[in-house]
């Protein structure tokens, strides 16, 4: 199992912004597992909260090496499953990780999806307040694909939205999926939220969510996910 990273560019200054750190597996019989399999196996035994430690350490572990290295990466998004926010533990894990390492709560940003939203239980809700509380941020993932994201956008303390990438492959074809973008942008500024757009692939598209005022931009036209020695090489090409 590694972490892979992709970068995430401020859309108007073309700075970085932060990236995502992805989870890649390579068995020695099957090969390249995506994670749309490895995944759900891993909550089907029980394992996806380990998943998610390893995770949440690995990302700290980097940052203070690309740190030392003098490549600052602002921030890093780690994806959580629904099950670990039904951890109480969780926000202890994350605040020993951040002393063990050193690192500002700022530096990390937790990625929930649709499932978190729909158990607004009791505990989730508490393991997210905490979260927000020790100065983590807390990103909505695959925005504008469930049917609950709208109704309760506004009772989460997100600071973050990131809107699916099915909508930018389809603005050329789909006036509905520009509009429902466009909006979806509106929407975030309104609330004080950062957006960032996923799968960005072309110059056009780029234009059009500048724009829009999309603030962070994430995609193939800037870099594919890739291991830490390979993103340190990205850098070094993209920004000198």
């Amino acid at each position: 199992m590694r972490l892979f990273y992709q970068p995430q560019i401020n859309a108007a200054q073309r700075t970085l912004y932060g990236v995502e750190a992805l989870a890649r597996w390579t068995h020695p019989v099957l090969g390249s597992v995506p994670p749309s399999r490895f995944i759900p196996i891993a909550e089907e035994t029980g394992q996806i909260e380990e998943l998610g430690r390893w995770s949440l350490t690995e990302v700290c572990r980097q940052l203070v090496e690309w740190d030392t290295m003098g490549l600052h990466v602002p921030v890093v998004a780690v994806n959580i499953s629904a099950t670990h926010f039904c951890s109480a533990a969780l926000p202890r894990q994350i605040v020993s990780l951040l002393d063990e390492y050193g690192l500002s709560p700022q530096r990390l940003t937790i990625e929930i999806t649709e499932g978190v939203m729909m158990r607004q239980n009791a505990e989730t809700m508490a393991t997210i307040a905490a979260i927000r509380a020790i100065g983590v941020g807390l990103s909505l993932d695959d925005f504008g694909t469930g049917f609950s994201s709208l109704s309760r956008l506004a009772d989460l303390p997100l600071t973050e939205i990131k809107i699916d990438r099915s909508f930018v492959a389809n603005f050329e074809e789909d006036v509905g999926a520009f509009v429902v973008t466009e909006a979806a942008i509106n929407i975030g500024k309104r609330l004080g939220i950062t957006v960032v757009t996923e799968g960005v692939e072309t110059e056009i598209q780029n234009e059009k969510l500048l724009d829009m005022g999309c603030d962070v931009v994430q995609g193939y036209l800037f870099g594919r996910p890739v291991p830490p020695a390979d993103f340190q090489d990205w850098h070094g090409m993209f920004f000198g």
